[in-house]
């Protein structure tokens, strides 16, 4: 009867509007509308979906589902200063005392059933048509058997609290189904794509838009089917990309398949990098067993740790290490000390500090020097000894002159240091004029070192070309090693100023970068690798121990047992070497030699060499290894003086301007015929004494009077 009046009443107020005159099937039209619109009420009533609209949620017959309308009204969304704390997916009440969680039960149960029903529109349309069809047979049931419906009535009232109490608000024993994440993101992705493919309102999703149910598993996809008569250009594709990445969590990788007949796009989840590898904060040093090869310590290649080789047979068969003061060089300097020993090489090192590398002082096949004096003649001797050895090698060479050779390694500390002091004694001690063949000698022995198994490592604050000769002589330098903090400078003198620079934690002891001269994989420059080196100072002395004897001659001082008197007359003319050999007119007094290692139980500064003298009644401590200067250092060599650079003499005062200033007065003194000091170099920076500049100072001051 009502429906009948409805329609009624509806097709008379369509009746009013039109002015009664439509034709009759207009009027039938209304009323199948009406009609058709009542019974599918009627059926969404019975089979629990949304009476009117599209459906509010994902919801299927026996599955429940989450809101696809996004609230209500606007006011379902939150401002941004509203943006409360993060929710807490334990029970309210989790961290109370027992007695208090049961108090707290019942009201926790009955806020779990108001948040369900809040959610009626998430329900399965089984649970809702059960829920609108449960009054009717209960009516009925109240009127026809009263007592026996207010039974069931009342069983299903307890099942019902049953099931609340034994949920998420109560013992948490079930947990409701947690939806997929094709149900949270599909509707969102398939709008914006939807739109871009220019699909139909009514397309199902399921029929293009594919989502995995768990897109954070290994190998989950996004698979979009794309029309045939769709063109995307560019434009639209870089569109679709951007739906994805903005909706979907993650970063994404796109496949295009546009040339067959099934057309799609399928996204896969952008694989994780992988981890950065770390590299250890000690390594253990080992040998390799290979005389060409030294172990050096450890460094980063790709995503992977490696062990470094230094490679000595190449065509750059020398290594050197820069770095600051106290980074950590002189440390690294004990490898190829220890390795060369092993594999029977003779030591030869340059100490001006002369206690940066104590650990190998006392063992056979190692000779430390360390006055200017002990240092230069050793350097001359070496590189007598490469030029006597490279003779015979020669098929001229007299028989058996080859096998007397041994292999010889020249290890400097301090390079820098070494070049101003030498520069300094020659000038200042020695008095000597023009300039000194010290780095010419240097050069040779890069140059051509190789070939007859005489090989430097060296140890520098800056791997400035000054410092080695040249720039083709400082190329001879294969493995470059930096430890310690680098400034951009310094870097790029080592690698190159395209090179760029590599971080690396300067707070672990030794922590730095080395290169090898090859070339970066994607790059025009060289690989220059983050590097730990070995670390093996606690061991040094243990290792020489173990090492075969050194030839007695090497030990004793004396020059290698090939240089003959011949060539020490060639060597002498080409590159002026006799005057300072020991027993030279500027070599030390004695070779240096080897001394006996400490006891055991002994330690370096209570060795059987220490002595009272009578006359002074003081100690006196006798190094374990008597270079030149230890017995030989003549007066001029104890009684140099203290030298400055411009800068650091304007520092100090001794000259009274600024920096800038005294530059000006040099220039303005050359042009006026006032000559300025000569002072030494080091190759890269000019040093003055103090009496030079103080002098200059009063000749300019003088000038500037008259």
């Amino acid at each position: 009867m009502l429906a009948a009046l409805a329609i009624l009443a509806y097709v008379a107020n369509d009746k009013g509007r039109g002015g009664g005159k439509r034709p009759n099937e207009e009027y039938n039209a209304a009323i199948e509308r009406v009609v058709g619109g009542f019974f599918r009420g009627i059926g969404r009533y019975i089979a629990g979906r949304d009476l009117t609209g599209e459906p509010h949620s994902t919801a299927t017959w026996w599955r429940s589902g989450i809101r696809t309308d996004g609230g209500d009204s606007v006011g379902d969304v939150p401002a941004p200063s509203a943006a409360g704390p993060p929710v807490s997916l334990t029970k309210p009440g989790a961290g109370a005392s027992p007695a208090l969680r049961s108090l707290l039960l019942p009201f926790r149960v009955l806020a779990s059933m108001g948040r369900s029903l809040s959610a009626w529109g998430c329900w399965p349309h089984a649970a809702r048509s059960l829920v609108r069809l449960a009054p009717f047979p209960a009516a009925w049931g109240l009127w026809r058997h009263p007592h026996l419906t207010e039974a069931v009535l009342i069983g299903a009232a307890i099942v019902v609290f049953l099931v609340a109490f034994s949920g998420p608000g109560g013992f948490a024993w079930w947990t409701p189904r947690t939806p997929t994440d094709d149900e949270l993101l599909g509707p969102a992705v398939w709008a914006g794509a939807r739109q871009l493919l220019r699909l139909d309102e009514n397309e199902p999703r399921g029929k293009w838009l594919r989502l995995d149910a768990d897109l954070s598993a290994e190998g989950t996809r996004i698979v979009l089917r794309l029309p045939l008569e769709w063109m995307g250009g560019k434009d639209s594709m870089g569109a679709l990309q951007h739906v994805v990445d903005t909706r979907v969590p993650g970063e994404w990788v796109a496949r295009w398949e546009r040339s067959g007949s099934s057309q799609y796009v399928q996204w896969t989840r952008k694989p994780q990098p992988p981890a950065k590898p770390v590299l250890p904060g000690h390594v253990e040093w080992k040998p390799t067993g290979n005389r060409f090869e030294v172990f050096v310590g450890q460094a980063i290649e790709g995503d992977r740790v490696v062990d470094v080789r230094v490679q000595t047979q190449s065509a750059t068969p020398h290594w050197g290490v820069g770095g600051d003061t106290g980074s950590g060089k002189s440390t690294v300097l004990y490898i190829p000390i220890v390795h060369g020993r092993q594999h029977g090489e003779l030591i030869d090192i340059l100490d001006t500090k002369q206690n940066s590398l104590i650990e190998a002082e006392g063992h056979s096949g190692v000779r430390v020097h360390k006055t200017v004096r002990s240092c230069i003649g050793a350097f001359a001797e070496f590189m007598v000894s490469m030029m006597a050895a490279e003779t015979a090698m020669g098929k001229d060479a007299a028989p058996g002159a080859r096998a007397q050779l041994i292999p010889r390694l020249l290890v400097i500390d301090e390079l820098p240091t070494l070049i101003k002091m030498a520069y300094v004694w020659w000038r200042y001690g020695l008095k000597g004029k023009g300039t000194p063949p010290f780095l010419d000698w240097f050069s040779i022995i890069l140059l051509q070192g190789r070939s007859s198994d005489h090989r430097i490592v060296v140890g520098t604050q800056q791997f400035a070309n000054t410092f080695f000769g040249g720039t083709m002589e400082r190329a001879q330098i294969g493995t470059k090693i930096v430890v310690g903090l680098q400034d951009r400078i310094s870097w790029g003198v080592a690698f190159g100023q395209s090179t760029p620079v590599i971080q690396y934690d300067t707070t672990v002891k030794g922590r730095g970068a080395f290169a090898d001269k090859q070339q970066a994989p994607d790059a025009d420059h060289l690989f220059v690798r983050e590097f730990q080196p070995a670390y093996i100072t606690p061991r040094v002395g243990e290792y020489l121990a173990a090492c075969p004897p050194a030839p007695a001659w090497f030990d004793a001082g004396e020059i290698a047992p090939w240089i003959t008197g011949d060539i020490l007359k060639e060597a002498d003319l080409v590159a002026a070497v006799g005057a300072f050999l020991p027993g030279g007119q500027y070599g030390p007094d004695r070779p240096s030699s080897v001394t006996h290692a400490v006891a055991a139980g002994e330690t370096p500064s209570s060795t059987s060499s220490d002595r009272v003298t009578p006359a002074t009644g003081t100690a006196r401590v006798t190094p374990r290894v008597t270079g030149a200067g230890a017995g030989g250092e003549s007066a001029e060599d104890a009684a140099l003086p203290d030298t400055y650079s411009l800068a650091e003499a304007c520092a100090a005062g001794i000259v009274p301007w600024k920096h800038s200033t005294t530059r000006q007065y040099k220039k303005r003194s050359e042009e006026r015929g006032i000559a300025f000091p000569e002072g030494v170099t080091d190759g890269r920076t000019t040093y003055y004494t103090e009496e030079e500049l103080k002098d200059w100072t009063a000749r300019w001051q003088e000038s500037t009077r008259t």
